[in-house]
This record gives structure tokens, C-alpha cells and sequence, in this order.
């Protein structure tokens, strides 16, 4: 059975630029993402030196669609 994206775990790149969306609250307690080539890398804000998760951008476009569409509301299951 065929993979729908692959999910790559890295570090982060001192070149790298990231962006934290506008809706965040001030309280750290958000994601940043960063455009990597073919690939969009998430990382904690509040761990900067952590790990980077990097998706293909269909997956991140599908993940912010069902977000913003309500399909994955907090604490749902």
C-alpha cells in the first residue's frame, strides 16, 4: 500500500527563515513553519534547536484545510 506523503524528522538550519502565523497567541505555545524546497518544516516555537518535521506540501494543504475547515477541532476524537 502506497504512503500518502513521507514525514521527515531534521534539525534546524541557522539559514532558515520561519514564520509564526498571525493568529498565534503571544504565549509561545505555537508551531512555526518555514517553506524547505519541496517541503514545509513545523517546529515548536519554543524549542528552536529541537526537531523539524518536514511534510510535502499537498499533506500541509490538506492539514490547514481540515484545520481551518473545523474537521479537526481541538480535543475531538
Amino acid at each position: 500500500m502506497a504512503q500518502p506523503s513521507t514525514v521527515r524528522v531534521g534539525r534546524n538550519d541557522a539559514k532558515t527563515v520561519w514564520r509564526k502565523s498571525s493568529y498565534s497567541s503571544h504565549n509561545g505555545d505555537c508551531v512555526e513553519l518555514a517553506e524547505l524546497g519541496d517541503v514545509v518544516g513545523v517546529r515548536d516555537s519554543k524549542d528552536r534547536q529541537g526537531p523539524v518535521v518536514s511534510v510535502n506540501r499537498r499533506t500541509m494543504a490538506t492539514f490547514v484545510a481540515a484545520l481551518t475547515g473545523g474537521h479537526l477541532a481541538a480535543g475531538r476524537r
